[in-house]
């Protein structure tokens, strides 16, 4: 799954670097790969209260989703989520959003949500939410300044 995962997310940290630029990357950003991986390690923990699957195509894992919910306000969340940039494009995260969805429905959910980038190297994931039904979105915006 880590493979997966910087695979997947190799563009959007280029990305990230390029918008803010290199003194800004360097002083916030730029552990933003070892964050996320940790972040993948954390979701995968037994006692974690995501639930994390992975998909594979021929016993070879080509991508992974996770997921949780939030019984008292009865809201799920599809967390980090990637499929290899080799398998994007054949549906894969679609398959992927709708079982997450219908397990959190089962789970008497009544919300899901989802967060992605706003930057271009996020254009395919906020398209493919929307093709599982995401939306409206609440834009957000980061601002940056070196001190």
């Amino acid at each position: 799954m880590q493979q997966i995962r910087k695979a997947a997310f190799s563009a959007a940290f280029q990305s990230f670097r390029s918008i803010v630029g290199e003194q800004i990357y360097t002083r916030g950003l730029a552990r933003s790969d070892s964050e996320q991986a940790q972040l993948l390690e954390d979701l995968c923990r037994a006692d974690s209260a995501y639930r994390v699957f992975v998909v594979s195509i021929d016993d070879v894992i080509v991508g992974f989703f996770s997921f949780t919910i939030d019984a008292a306000r009865r809201t799920g969340e599809i967390g980090l989520n990637a499929v290899h940039p080799d398998h994007a494009g054949r549906g894969i995260g679609t398959e992927m959003y709708a079982y997450a969805l219908a397990r959190m429905k089962d789970c008497g959910m009544a919300l899901a949500t989802v967060g992605t980038g706003g930057d271009p190297s996020h254009a395919a994931a906020r398209r493919a939410y929307a093709k599982a039904g995401f939306g409206p979105a609440l834009p957000s915006v980061v601002l940056y300044k070196v001190l």
